[in-house]
């Protein structure tokens, strides 16, 4: 079971995907938007830790998503990226 993804879709992996919205399960049953992510440095987000735990959940696909939700978000923000040291 699948629902239409956000356009437009950045990236997507097994079970989870990057989209217009931010992170989207495939199937439907949970969505992270954008607001939601914190950068690298921040400390993990209670819903990263509640998706990990929850049933199921492939943990290495949900980090890639996370990584390249990140990516998308410097891309949007140049000017609040940091400067490499």
């Amino acid at each position: 079971m699948g629902h239409d993804l956000t356009d437009p879709v950045h990236w997507q992996g097994r079970q989870w995907a990057v989209t217009g919205y931010g992170i989207e399960a495939l199937d439907g049953m949970y969505h992270v938007p954008f607001a939601e992510i914190p950068d690298a440095e921040a400390e993990r987000p209670d819903w990263l830790a509640d998706l990990w735990n929850r049933y199921g959940t492939d943990r290495d696909d949900l980090a890639a998503a996370l990584r390249v939700a990140r990516s998308k978000l410097r891309e949007a923000k140049p000017s609040l990226a940091r400067p490499a040291a």
